[in-house]
């Protein structure tokens, strides 16, 4: 780190060194010729600044033992698909209720996925407790006309499953 430290510090300076010289030139040829020179002397100073601190700068790369390989679970990537596409139907299905003012304890769907690559409803559980039992058609009427699926009602008491 003090390496490339070194080597910004020594730029910084010619850089300030450089601005000074070309604001005392004078214009005309004599300004082409002495910017020419500036830029070789900016070029070698940056170059000798580089190959001075070259060695104090670690290039080498990490043994491959040392780098950290990431592990995911092996499922397959139709299981995935399925869970995020129950998962996100779950919460949209759980927002509609929401809007209607009844809110279920949980909804649990069952999806299948066919050869063709179709996700369908399979089974939907819909749990809800002894106030909203009174609701049952007007949520067995939101849910079927989202998902084209009847779903089961259950009732649980008034505590969490």
């Amino acid at each position: 780190m003090s390496g490339i430290q070194a080597i910004c510090m020594t730029l910084c300076y010619t850089c300030v060194a450089v601005s000074m010289i070309t604001v005392l030139i004078p214009q005309k040829r004599t300004r082409r010729v002495m910017s020419f020179v500036v830029g070789l002397f900016f070029i070698s100073t940056f170059i000798t600044a580089a190959s001075a601190q070259l060695s104090a700068i670690d290039l080498m790369t990490p043994d491959i033992n040392e780098i950290p390989i990431p592990t995911y679970e092996e499922t397959d990537p139709q299981d995935a698909v399925a869970q995020m596409t129950a998962d996100h139907l779950t919460m949209a299905l759980n927002e509609l209720l929401n809007n209607e003012g009844i809110f279920p304890r949980d909804i649990r769907l069952t999806l299948k996925i066919s050869d063709e690559g179709r996700i369908s409803v399979v089974r939907a559980d819909i749990y809800i407790s002894e106030k909203d039992k009174d609701k049952t058609p007007e949520i067995k009427s939101i849910i079927y006309r989202n998902i084209s699926k009847e779903p089961e009602i259950h009732v649980t008491g008034e505590e969490a499953q």
